[in-house]
């Protein structure tokens, strides 16, 4: 069974907001990483890796005074757009962090928020399966009695034995279905008196909270309990 409307956290303006935000900056950071790998390739190039004055000479001997300065000019761009592309990397890294952070910050909120809202739908959900593991626990009981029945007025075991897995018997305390309610009871789903005599033993006792004691601080800085 779903819930009456399916969760989905971009219906929340703030969420959604942020977490376009996150992905436009992830798309920047690629963009950016991309140019750095692309003009490093650029600049490994024989060409590229000769000085000015080695690029001019060697364009002068080929009587190519004008292809030098284009490839003088075109290697300082890269090589300036490689520096601007360094720059900006490790503040786009540090933003993303920073907005990974506050989406999920957001998501913990919404989460709280879903979880509180729908608490009371689990305790009912959680309240009918042990409302149905208990009718059936009863027809399990039923079928193991009567096939007992059988053996203790014959001595000798005639029908299949059908139990459920290993769900075991109400009766028995360590049984699975036992220890299915002893939990129930323990997390806050059953009152300790909804459950067979027999189990409430079982149920941890809750211990009471502590008692902060009170503070003051002194004008020396130094913290001291009051009662």
């Amino acid at each position: 069974m779903k819930t009456e409307h399916a969760i989905n956290l971009n219906d929340d303006p703030k969420f959604a907001e942020a977490s376009t935000l996150l992905e436009k900056l992830k798309a920047e950071l690629k963009a950016v990483e991309d140019l750095v790998d692309k003009n490093y390739l650029a600049l490994s190039e024989p060409a590229m890796r000769r000085s000015k004055i080695e690029e001019q000479a060697h364009a002068m001997l080929a009587g190519q005074s004008d292809a030098a300065l284009k490839d003088i000019a075109e290697a300082s761009r890269i090589r300036a757009e490689l520096e601007s592309a360094q720059l900006k990397r490790p503040a786009l890294h540090r933003a993303i962090e920073i907005q990974r952070q506050t989406v999920e910050n957001i998501r913990a909120e919404l989460h709280n928020k879903i979880c509180r809202e729908l608490a009371p739908k689990h305790a009912e959900l959680v309240r009918e399966i042990v409302k149905r593991l208990i009718d059936l626990d009863a027809a399990l009981t039923a079928e193991a009695d009567l096939r007992d029945e059988i053996f203790q007025g014959t001595g000798l075991h005639g029908l299949t034995p059908m139990p459920v897995g290993n769900l075991g018997l109400l009766r028995y305390e360590y049984s699975v279905t036992a220890s299915y309610l002893i939990e129930c009871a323990t997390r806050g789903f059953l009152k300790k008196s909804e459950l067979p005599e027999h189990l409430r033993g079982r149920v941890p006792s809750q211990e009471p909270a502590k008692a902060i004691p009170n503070q003051r601080v002194d004008s020396d800085g130094w913290l001291h309990a009051t009662a």
